[in-house]
């Protein structure tokens, strides 16, 4: 059985059961059977055999046809005046959310409404007032700031979509340490994306950047290299450089292969200890 990854319009993903006898392929919209209902979906990727053993929402329908994608199309305008309408009644009932979206079944028999709130509340009252407006099954999704973000989508400062909203599945913690490793800027308009959280971009290289600063010595620091102790200027990771400043101020740019052979000649003929031959700028 041919199992499928159906992603929707709101970034909600679920898997499939392929029943109708012919492959679909990836890229694909379908019709899927979902509680109460049909829906309609991109297919995102295929399961492996080694896959099989995961919660199945429904079955696959049918591809999408002309009829399918127009009734898609005609949702759109709808989810607009559910979400207007639900504004006034928040407003109405004095409502401490922000809504943020809205998604429709493709046969509209359920409406999803999404909206961030600082703190969990009573929206039954609003439920029942879209229910009775609609006729339809009403489900309410608290969001937090980040699944906000990847539901609007958008462009980030680099220029390109927003990594949420395109390809990441799962967001990982991002922490300051991950600014500091990487010497950037800690001004929060330049490590921030638009959640207002930390960029979740700072994750990719980290790791890279945590280990190359560990085989670099620390700017500012001073260092004994043959007869001379020498401060520590700048180090270029991408270059594998270190630039050190002697005691007659001359420069002198070296690999970092080369600075720690010669540090620890250095140690070597002095007899310190690592921790002695380096110390910082000052001392």
């Amino acid at each position: 059985m041919e199992l499928v990854l159906v992603v929707f319009r709101a970034r909600r993903t679920q898997i499939f059961a392929n029943t109708t006898g012919a492959p679909v392929d990836i890229g694909h919209m379908v019709v899927v059977s979902v509680d109460r209902g049909e829906d309609i979906g991109r297919v995102l990727s295929k399961l492996s055999p080694l896959e099989q053993q995961v919660p199945i929402a429904g079955e696959v329908l049918r591809t999408a046809g002309r009829d399918d994608i127009e009734r898609d199309r005609r949702n759109r305008p709808f989810e607009e005046r559910v979400l207007e309408f639900a504004h006034r009644r928040v407003a109405a009932r004095n409502l401490e959310m922000k809504l943020t979206g809205c998604e429709s079944q493709l046969d509209r028999k359920r409406i999803r409404v999404y909206f961030t709130a600082d703190s969990r509340m009573d929206f039954r009252d609003l439920v029942r007032d879209l229910a009775a407006e609609y006729h339809a099954r009403i489900e309410m999704r608290q969001l937090g700031v980040r699944d906000d973000a990847r539901h609007k989508d958008g462009v980030g400062i680099c220029g390109r979509r927003l990594c949420c909203a395109g390809f990441l599945g799962d967001f990982s913690s991002v922490t300051l340490r991950a600014v500091r490793e990487q010497h950037l800027s800690p001004n929060p308009a330049k490590v921030s994306g638009v959640c207002s959280r930390l960029m979740c971009c700072l994750a990719y290289e980290y790791e890279f950047y945590r280990k190359a600063n560990r085989a670099f010595p620390e700017p500012g620091s001073v260092v004994k290299l043959g007869k001379d102790r020498v401060m520590v200027d700048r180090i270029d990771i991408f270059n594998d450089s270190v630039r050190v400043i002697h005691e007659d101020e001359r420069a002198e740019d070296l690999s970092s292969e080369e600075f720690h052979r010669r540090k620890e000649q250095s140690r070597r003929r002095t007899g310190q200890s690592p921790d002695e031959a380096e110390s910082p700028a000052g001392d």
